[in-house]
């Protein structure tokens, strides 16, 4: 998101929690004019401590929509070697971050030499976009500190596909595949992708979460590929996200009561982040937060977190990985974490309009509008049960969440929590959970 500091608006967690670590560490972003006099090995010590920061990056992916080019693509898929003499996967899928202005090339790389060289190592992944695309771009990632998130796209209907001659379905499950082998193989030291980040339509295309049939398996996909997405899932796969929303588009959850469910407005539940497709992050094991315990017990999803994780531990197991634990059993230490964000609607006409970079103002709009709204919900309840429901539904918790709001707790990222932390749902037509004996990490934008 970018940041608009004319734009007058609530504080938000991120403020708070970005200047007091800013204030914690070196001043990076202030001018040093002596800078070219230090030694050699200090100045790149300085680059690199530029460098490591966690950050999200957002691609799409999708299939070749030239049929014709698509087949012959195909016949040479996982045979030809890029200049690492690794075989690739043959570019049978297109990249794209979204956003018109989206660029993939670091800043830093357009400094000077020095810093350009520093820059390239720390990014030991150079991954080419598909050759036959409209303009040359690479994806510098560092597996250490980047969580890739990756989404599918359907490619837009050409002339002659229509609803009775539809366009077969790109083989999302595959592309997956051939993206985590290709990074991999741009990299010089072998490992590729660690941090791996997927929505609920991505986990729908690997297994059928109605059915439980496991959609990707060694039968499926080029021995080459096969062999390598097993050693990735074993040996090269840290992290596995998880991307899912909460029910609602507002924190407000002003349903009609029902067992399990307690009239509340969430004021800890994350927001999503929006804007720049590549955002930095700090990458907290704990929310700090005070108080999300009192959220924690009614945290409403829009889908079952569970199906996929049961999804995914099939999915390894039909590629040889058994024993499957949230710790990583069978040589595999991967963890698996689902991260609950609040989507909040947009105001945008057109796809181009929600491609842009979206500024501070926009979820300043969209809080007023929450509030509002929160409002009207409790107006309502008024109107049917004679007296105003607080703003908050816990009345014990008062003092807290006068606390958290003067924090504020307001935050852009997501959490992040293992598996097990969701049991029995306490309300199952709303997908509902009591969370509140796992504390959440934290992904924190810089907004």
């Amino acid at each position: 998101m970018e940041n608009n500091t004319t734009t007058p608006g609530p504080l938000l967690f991120n403020d708070v929690y970005s200047s007091r670590w800013e204030a914690l560490s070196p001043a990076l972003g202030t001018a040093f004019f002596p800078f070219r006099r230090l030694p050699v090995e200090l100045r790149l010590h300085v680059w690199l401590l530029s460098l490591q920061r966690y950050r999200m990056i957002e691609v799409d992916i999708s299939s070749r929509t030239d049929d014709g080019v698509a087949n012959s693509l195909e016949s040479r898929c996982y045979i030809d070697p890029n200049h690492l003499g690794r075989v690739i996967s043959g570019g049978g899928y297109t990249l794209a971050l979204r956003g018109h202005e989206s660029k993939t090339t670091p800043l830093i790389l357009q400094v000077n030499r020095e810093a350009r060289g520093a820059a390239l190592s720390f990014y030991q992944i150079h991954l080419p976009f598909p050759k036959w695309q409209y303009r040359e771009q690479v994806l510098y990632l560092n597996p250490k500190y980047d969580v890739v998130f990756v989404r599918p796209r359907r490619p837009k209907t050409p002339p002659g596909w229509n609803s009775m001659n539809p366009r077969p379905e790109p083989k999302f499950a595959n592309l997956l595949v051939d993206l985590l082998h290709d990074a991999r193989a741009y990299d010089y030291k072998d490992q590729g992708v660690a941090h791996l980040a997927l929505d609920r339509d991505y986990f729908s295309f690997l297994v059928d979460r109605f059915t439980g049939e496991v959609h990707l398996t060694p039968a499926s996909l080029h021995p080459v590929a096969a062999a390598s997405f097993t050693e990735i899932l074993r040996n090269k796969l840290h992290s596995l996200l998880q991307v899912i929303h909460f029910r609602n588009s507002k924190r407000g959850l002003g349903e009609f009561p029902a067992p399990g469910w307690n009239f509340h407005f969430a004021q800890t539940f994350p927001l999503c982040r929006r804007g720049n497709p590549i955002g930095s992050f700090h990458w907290l094991p704990a929310d700090p937060r005070p108080g999300i315990e009192i959220d924690l017990r009614q945290v409403p999803l829009g889908v079952d977190p569970r199906d996929s994780w049961r999804g995914w531990c099939q999915l390894e197991h039909a590629f040889g990985i058994a024993q499957r634990a949230t710790g990583g059993k069978d040589g595999n230490k991967s963890r698996f974490y689902i991260c609950p964000t609040q989507f909040w609607p947009d105001t945008a006409d057109t796809q181009e309009q929600q491609e842009e970079v979206w500024s501070r103002g926009e979820l300043v709009q969209f809080l007023d509008r929450e509030a509002e709204s929160w409002l009207q919900e409790r107006q309502f309840f008024a109107g049917i049960y004679g007296s105003t429901p607080p703003k908050y539904g816990y009345e014990s918790e008062t003092e807290m969440l006068e606390a958290m709001e003067k924090l504020p707790c307001t935050a852009i990222g997501m959490w992040l929590f293992p598996p097990e932390a969701f049991k029995e749902p306490t309300n199952p037509q709303r997908v509902c959970f009591d969370v509140r004996t796992t504390r959440p990490g934290l992904f924190l934008f810089e907004v």
